[in-house]
């Protein structure tokens, strides 16, 4: 890749990073079709994780009745369906995908079979207590939901992210087994136009420490 390439794709990422909001302005007459909410989940996928564990999953909800409904669950946030799609991140709090990730491991010749399977166990063991595997599933969840956050920027969209909800009630609502929890609900569609300006955020200088704090 040349040069000028390299900085073309450099600037066009940092400007994804520097210029997405967490908009609430949706057009409510239109929706985000299926093909580029799979790809916008693709992205979330290729989020960092955890020994490549993936502890993620994505439920979008998209029909008005159950839309309604989720804004009831989060506290009458109407956006919700005037998004016309919310994805709930879940994240898994037991190592359920270890068997095939570090099978995969070694298939890709990453490690030898028993590095794997001592890197499976130490993994496992890691997720023993409830504390750890809560830790693992809002850690890897939330590093997924940021991606949803740029691919639906970068693709001209809106998205917000919103804690503001009940979980068990999100939970039960999307049937989710009893080893993911909900870590983030996040509202995605066409944008309904501009959005406030941004409120100040805080300066490098007060938030970055070098050596310690």
């Amino acid at each position: 890749m040349s040069e000028a390439s390299q900085q073309s794709r450099t600037d066009a990422a940092i400007e994804v990073l520097r210029s997405r909001r967490s908009g609430h302005n949706f057009d409510a007459s239109e929706d985000i079709d299926e093909e580029t909410l799979e790809a916008i989940v693709e992205d979330a996928t290729l989020a960092p994780s955890s020994f490549n564990l993936q502890p993620w999953e994505f439920v979008a909800v998209r029909n008005d009745d159950r839309l309604d409904e989720l804004v009831e669950i989060a506290n009458g946030q109407e956006h919700i369906a005037e998004a016309g799609t919310a994805i709930l991140v879940a994240g898994h709090t037991t190592p359920k995908t270890a068997d095939r990730v570090f099978d995969e491991w070694v298939e890709a010749g990453r490690v030898d079979a028993e590095t794997g399977d001592a890197m499976r166990e130490q993994t496992v063991a890691g997720y023993e207590s409830d504390r750890a595997g809560r830790d693992y599933a809002i850690r890897n969840a939330s590093l997924a939901a940021e991606n949803i956050l740029l691919s639906a920027h970068a693709r001209g969209l809106t998205a917000t992210p919103m804690t503001g909800f009940d979980f068990e009630a999100a939970a039960e609502f999307v049937d989710l087994p009893d080893d993911a929890i909900p870590v983030v609900l996040i509202a995605v569609g066409p944008s309904g136009g501009d959005e406030p300006e941004r409120l100040p955020r805080r300066d490098v200088e007060e938030v970055l420490h070098y050596e310690t704090f």
